[in-house]
């Protein structure tokens, strides 16, 4: 597959990690430079900016303090208009029953475990756009 790194996007990085988040955002913003990146520290943070803006696709992590991914999916699923953003969880957590849970019961579209290299992560974002966009 060829990949259009030129492609404009508007993402939403959400981590209470604050390196987590600067790795995604530089490693993403060297593959394409037309990419908008916002972020969010916390899942308040992340309804707020997903409430007030305009995304192509969220990237969550799977843990954070004050609900994690799954509860941000979770609320996105329920809201009519966010029920096509494509959703990429973002984990330490490789356990293939915890994965197969994420896509079987909270709807992710595709699912990065830590460390991972911004290529995989970028190529797996525009899979899961393509696919919402095309499915």
């Amino acid at each position: 597959m060829t990949i259009d790194y030129s492609r404009p996007l508007s993402v939403l990085v959400v981590d209470d990690v604050k390196v987590h988040r600067f790795l995604m955002i530089s490693g993403l913003g060297r593959l394409n430079p037309c990419i908008k990146i916002e972020e969010a520290a916390s899942f308040a943070e992340a309804v707020e900016k997903l409430e007030n803006g305009n995304f192509n696709v969220v990237i969550s992590d799977w843990s954070m303090p004050g609900g994690g991914g799954n509860h941000l999916i979770k609320w996105m699923r329920s809201r009519p208009h966010f029920q096509r953003v494509p959703f990429i969880m973002i984990s330490g957590n490789s356990d293939k029953e915890d994965i197969i849970q994420a896509f079987m019961r909270l709807g992710i579209d595709a699912y990065v475990t830590k460390p991972f290299k911004p290529d995989e992560l970028y190529e797996k974002m525009i899979a899961a756009l393509d696919k919402r966009q095309n499915g």
